[in-house]
Formats: structure tokens, sequence, C-alpha cells
């Protein structure tokens, strides 16, 4: 009894902990942590894009929809993107004062529910070190997910989402 007297206050003052001292929850879609290890998935890539490189600036953003065509979920684990000195999946928050950051992103779960969209103003691939790119060119990557395991993927250099013309 006297253990449980114990560790009730230390409960208590965890709960009550002021908001900005907890670390946030990720987003609807964002996890820390997850598994499917040993199951079968075919992963197919579509829309795959990339900004040119910003004036003066050595790092772009990435993008890309991948579905699952064949058997059971899978984990997007990592991107590498030919060239590029590192790549990190990356999503936009909300901070608790409205405004919007930026910030890595664990791994990404691909399932039955619908695709795996990394798209402008969400998930998106942070490309650092690249040399520059411009608008028509292609660069080639991969996409490591835990059970289909490398994805390559053909990244077309473009100011505006596939589809979507600049007028």
């Amino acid at each position: 009894m006297r253990s449980y007297l114990a560790i009730f206050p230390a409960l208590i003052l965890a709960a009550c902990e002021a908001p900005e001292n907890r670390p946030s929850a990720p987003p609807p879609g964002v996890e820390d942590t997850v598994s499917v290890a040993g199951q079968e998935s075919v992963i197919e890539i579509r829309a795959a894009w990339m900004r040119p490189h910003p004036a003066g600036r050595d790092v772009t953003a990435a993008y890309f929809t991948a579905n699952l065509a064949e058997g059971f979920e899978d984990v997007l684990l990592s991107a590498r993107i030919d060239g590029a000195e590192r790549v990190e999946l990356h999503g936009h928050f909300m901070t608790g004062d409205g405004v919007m950051q930026m910030r890595e992103v664990g791994p990404q779960r691909i399932g039955e529910d619908g695709p795996l969209i990394f798209a402008p103003g969400g998930l998106h691939l942070m490309v650092f070190g690249l040399p520059a790119v411009s608008e028509g060119e292609t660069v080639n990557g991969t996409l490591t997910f835990q059970n289909a395991d490398a994805v390559p993927v053909r990244f077309a250099v473009q100011s505006m989402p596939p589809g979507l013309s600049a007028d």
C-alpha cells in the first residue's frame, strides 16, 4: 500500500505538467515507431517530382505518392537521392502559438486505407547537399520500405506539382 502512496503523487504531478513542457504528439498519420516486419508488399510510386533549387541554396524538397499495389501494409523507412548528401522525411506542423514549422518525422506507414502522400504543405522529402537541379531535369532516387525493400524512383524537376501549370 505504501508503494502506491509513493507513486500516486508522482503520477498526479506528471499529469498536471504545463502543456508547454509536454512533448507534442505527432499529427495524424505521423508515427514515431512503426513496424510491420515479416509481411510482403509491392509499392507503386507515382507523381514523383522535386522543386528546382532556390537561388543560392543547396536544399530542396521532393514529393511523391506511394500506393500499396499488392500485399500487406508496409513502412517507409528512408529515402536516398543520387548525388545528395542526405535526405530526410519531413512534415509541416502547427505550433501551439500558430506558427507553421517543419521537422524531421519518423517512418511512415502505408496500408489499405489509402496512399501515402508526400505533397507541398505536408509530408515531404528534404534533400540536402544535392548539386543544383533545374526545371526539366530528372533525378534518380530510392525509397526504402521495411518489407518491399528498395523501390527506385525518378523525380521530375519542376516548379509545380504534376498536372498543374504555373499560369
